[in-house]
C-alpha cells in the first residue's frame, strides 16, 4: 500500500481520482470485449444469404411435395396408383429486412433547376459481435418449373383432366407445365 501511495504522490493524482481511472480503464475494457461499437456508425455487415441456419434442402423440398401431391392426386376417382416427378427451379432464398434513408436537396442556379438525390440502405441485423445475422423477413419458397404424373388411370381423358386441375390449383402453376401419362403394366 505505501508504493501505491508513492506513485499516486509521483504522479500527483489522489486516490480517488486513480479510483475514477481505474473504473474508466476497466469500463474501455468491458466495451472492447463484448463487442459492442464506441459509438458513430458502425461498418456495414456482411449478410450471407446462403446461411446454413436458414437454408432448406432443395431434395427433401421436392421429396415432401411430391409424396402429398401423389396422396392427393391417388384420391382422384379413377387415377388408381400415381407416381409424381417435380422439376424445382432453385432452394429456398431469404428475403432480408433493410432500412434506408434518403436526402434530396435541389440546387438552382439561374434558369436551371438540379435536384439531387443520396440513398442509403444497409441491412438489419440482430444480435452482437461476432453472433450478427441478418434479420429474415421471410423466405422466398422454391418455384416449380415442371410437374411429371404418371397414373394407372392416366389414360382416361376425364382422369388426365382432374389430375391437371388438382396440380395448377394445388401449386398455382399453369396447365402447359403438367404433364400426365398412363402407367404401364
Amino acid at each position: 500500500m505505501a508504493k501505491l501511495d508513492d506513485m499516486l504522490k509521483k504522479w500527483k493524482i489522489s486516490r480517488w481520482q486513480a479510483a475514477l481511472l481505474l473504473a474508466g480503464v476497466l469500463g474501455l475494457l468491458l466495451l472492447a470485449v463484448s463487442g459492442l461499437p464506441f459509438g458513430g456508425n458502425r461498418a456495414p455487415v456482411n449478410v450471407n444469404p446462403a446461411s446454413e441456419s436458414i437454408r432448406v434442402d432443395l431434395a427433401d423440398f421436392e421429396r415432401q411435395l411430391e409424396n402429398r401431391l401423389e396422396e392427393l392426386l391417388g384420391s382422384i376417382a379413377g387415377a388408381g396408383d400415381v407416381r409424381v416427378m417435380l422439376t424445382i427451379d432453385a432452394g429456398s432464398q431469404p428475403m432480408f429486412a433493410t432500412q434506408g434513408s434518403s436526402d434530396t436537396r435541389i440546387v438552382q442556379d439561374g434558369d436551371r433547376i438540379e435536384e439531387h438525390i443520396n440513398v442509403r440502405t444497409e441491412y438489419v441485423v440482430i444480435g452482437q459481435g461476432a453472433g450478427q445475422q441478418g434479420l429474415v423477413l421471410r423466405m422466398i419458397e422454391p418455384q416449380v418449373r415442371g410437374v411429371a404424373v404418371i397414373a394407372q388411370g392416366g389414360g382416361d381423358i376425364l382422369v388426365r383432366q382432374a389430375i391437371v386441375e388438382a396440380v395448377t390449383a394445388v401449386l398455382g402453376i399453369g396447365s402447359n407445365m403438367v404433364s400426365v401419362a398412363q402407367m404401364g403394366a
